[in-house]
């Protein structure tokens, strides 16, 4: 009896490594009230330096995702040609992190958002649809945009690998 309650006296004091000044200072630390101790980098700094791999790694499987391109058909008068078209991804910008609600299992996590540039590209016309798909789309065109994806991370700011959300910002 008396071993299982030292090694309850060991856990409770290896459990309270803080003192309460610590857990303020860290409190009032996260909301910007108290200046943060040397070294201490937040959950959305550390999503902020993930959204680089993250932007990386996702670009290149939007691009495999359009390579699956739409052949579309433009007419001129009687006769018509068939064509292909492929939106490719061309930069990406880390834009955002924030903290997230808490999921079903009770643990916080973060939204780290993501601006994805893209150019239209477009085949050679040809007089077949199985022409047009042979062909690659290789001729760039006045059309660009930008779409925004959401990608979420835990707690400790790791993404989870997951595909991302396309939101409107």
């Amino acid at each position: 009896m008396r071993r299982i309650g030292t090694v309850l006296i060991c856990l409770t004091l290896a459990a309270c490594q803080r003192s309460p000044k610590e857990v303020a200072d860290k409190v009032l630390g996260d909301f910007g009230l108290r200046e943060r101790p040397e070294g201490y980098v937040s959950g959305t700094e550390k999503v902020m330096v993930e959204l680089e791999k993250v932007g990386a790694s996702e670009i290149k499987r939007l691009n495999a995702e359009q390579s699956k391109s739409n052949v579309k058909f433009q007419s001129d008068g009687l006769r018509g040609m068939y064509y292909k078209e492929v939106k490719i991804y061309e930069s990406y910008y880390p834009l955002d992190a924030s903290s997230a609600r808490r999921d079903s299992s009770g643990e916080r996590g973060f939204h780290g958002y993501v601006e994805f540039t893209y150019r239209i590209y477009q085949s050679e016309r040809r007089p077949t649809r199985t022409e047009a798909l042979a062909e690659s789309a290789t001729i760039p065109t006045d059309e660009t945009g930008r779409e925004v994806y959401r990608y979420v991370f835990d707690g400790g700011g790791v993404w989870n690998g997951g595909r991302g959300q396309r939101i409107r910002r």
